[in-house]
């Protein structure tokens, strides 16, 4: 792997995470516009229009995290071939920099608003008439726990980026060995017959 193959590969996998937590904010912001009571046609329209966004979102990050080497070499073009390669080491090293990078900037709004979120949860009496619908059930409702899930798993993420992502970054580091393996098989196998 080259230098601009490999920066337009770090490039592409923050992009990924960048859209990643972009469908996880228009699952959470569906959740919230099925609370709010609208218009059934503004309803329809706009939460059209945030399904739609997050789906594109969503296929757009799972092709920027698992399979950027397409991407990446469109990027850099073909004089970036002749350019001197880049040690595993240091791929490695800038691809668990980059998770962890992005893991930071996930967990910080979190932290921020956990910090924030802390002395209304100790004065308050019962924190699940906070977290109901106007506080009249003692169940949370569904849009509550949908958005509790949004944000564990936004949690749950952003830890797995500070530890560096390694199932990630293993799976990007060997994939190019083993597609060179299966071509190499592929070609012996073909001259066999």
């Amino acid at each position: 792997m080259t230098r601009p193959h490999l920066i337009a590969k770090l490039i592409l996998a923050a992009m990924g995470v960048y859209l990643l937590m972009h469908f996880l904010g228009g699952v959470s912001s569906a959740v919230v516009r099925l609370e709010l009571k609208c218009p059934p046609e503004t309803f329809t329209a706009k939460m059209l229009v945030i399904v739609v966004e997050a789906v594109i979102a969503l296929a757009a990050s799972i092709i920027l995290l698992f399979r950027p080497d397409g991407l990446a070499r469109m990027i850099t073009g073909p004089d970036a071939d002749q350019c001197e390669k880049v040690d595993v080491r240091w791929t490695i090293v800038a691809l668990r920099i980059t998770a962890c990078f992005c893991g930071l900037l996930i967990l910080y709004w979190r932290i921020a608003f956990l910090i924030v979120s802390v002395p209304a949860i100790i004065n308050g009496p019962n924190i699940l008439s906070y977290m109901t619908l106007e506080g009249q059930s003692s169940r949370l409702s569904a849009q509550t726990l949908a958005r509790i899930l949004v944000e564990v798993t936004k949690w749950f993420f952003g830890v797995y980026l500070i530890f560096g992502a390694p199932h990630y970054v293993r799976r990007q580091m060997l994939a190019p060995a083993i597609k060179k393996q299966n071509e190499t098989t592929g070609v012996k196998k073909y001259e066999q017959e």
